[in-house]
């Protein structure tokens, strides 16, 4: 696009107008949302356990603020709880399972925000079939 100066030197109303729309665009593409993306996760993603867990894990592409992070399990009877949430200093989140998970259906939810305030919320499903003794 092409435009051409007025006698003065000064654009017309048109490209100055194209000017910044297009530097408005760039600015709001720098500040985009920085989305964290799930790298993995004990236990994986459809997983089946020949038994409940004790821990479980997250791991992202960037490090995720503890303060404003939460890892939660729903499941058969819904009493197995994750408590102690921390990080291991390698872009995870970590805590220790207490109560009751028998077999069935478990979901672990995530939830975090991102430095640039976005809040994210994701899934990780997996199976507890203890074998009968």
């Amino acid at each position: 696009m092409q435009f051409r100066l007025t006698r003065d030197g000064a654009a017309p109303a048109a490209a100055r107008r194209a000017l910044a729309l297009a530097m408005a665009g760039a600015l709001l593409a720098g500040s985009a949302s920085a989305q964290m993306t799930l790298a993995g996760s004990t236990p994986e993603d459809g997983a089946t356990l020949d038994g409940p867990v004790r821990t479980v894990r997250v791991w992202f592409d960037t490090a995720a603020p503890l303060e404003h992070s939460t890892l939660e399990l729903s499941g058969p009877g819904n009493r197995a709880k994750i408590e102690g949430l921390h990080t291991m200093g390698e872009n995870d989140l970590m805590g220790r399972v207490t109560g009751p998970m028998p077999n069935g259906e478990w979901t672990m939810t995530w939830t975090v925000v991102g430095a640039d305030g976005t809040r994210q919320t994701g899934t990780v499903a997996f199976t507890v079939q203890t074998p009968p003794r």
